[in-house]
C-alpha cells in the first residue's frame, strides 16, 4: 500500500509538475508573441506614415503644377484677341486639365496601393507566425 500511494504520489508530482512547465511556456510564448505584435503595429505605422508623405508631397507637387498652368492659361485667355481664340485656348485647357488630372488620380491610386501594401506586410507577417503556432498545436 505504501508503494501504491507513493506511485500516486510522484505521479501527482510529475502532473503538477508538467502542468506547471507548460504553463510557463505558454506565458513566456505569450509575452514574447506580445512584443513581436507591437513591433509588427509599429513597423506597420511607421510604413503608414511614410506612404502618407509621399501622396501628400505627390498631392502638393500636382496643385503647384495645375496651379501654375491655370494662370498660365488666364493670362492667354486674357491676351485673346478673339471670341473664337478664347474658346480654342479654354477647350485645349480643358482637355489637357482632364487627362492630367486622371493620369494623376492614376498615380496617386498607384501609390496608395503601394502604400497599403507595404503598411499591412508586417501585420500579415504576424497572422501567419500565429496561424502556424496553432497549426502546429
Amino acid at each position: 500500500m505504501a508503494t501504491t500511494a507513493k506511485a500516486a504520489s510522484d505521479f501527482g508530482h510529475d502532473a503538477f509538475k508538467t502542468t506547471v512547465d507548460r504553463s510557463i511556456a505558454a506565458f513566456d510564448g505569450f509575452a514574447s508573441n506580445s512584443k513581436l505584435n507591437m513591433e509588427a503595429i509599429a513597423d506597420s505605422a511607421a510604413a503608414a506614415a511614410e506612404g502618407a508623405q509621399e501622396l501628400s508631397a505627390q498631392a502638393a507637387a500636382y496643385t503647384k503644377t495645375a496651379l501654375e498652368t491655370h494662370v498660365a492659361v488666364a493670362k492667354k485667355l486674357a491676351a485673346a484677341k478673339s471670341m473664337q481664340e478664347a474658346l480654342d485656348i479654354q477647350t485645349g485647357y480643358a482637355k489637357s486639365a482632364v487627362e492630367g488630372y486622371l493620369a494623376e488620380v492614376t498615380r496617386w491610386s498607384d501609390a496608395f496601393t503601394a502604400s497599403f501594401q507595404r503598411s499591412v506586410k508586417p501585420l500579415n507577417a504576424r497572422f501567419a507566425a500565429a496561424a502556424e503556432q496553432i497549426a502546429v498545436r
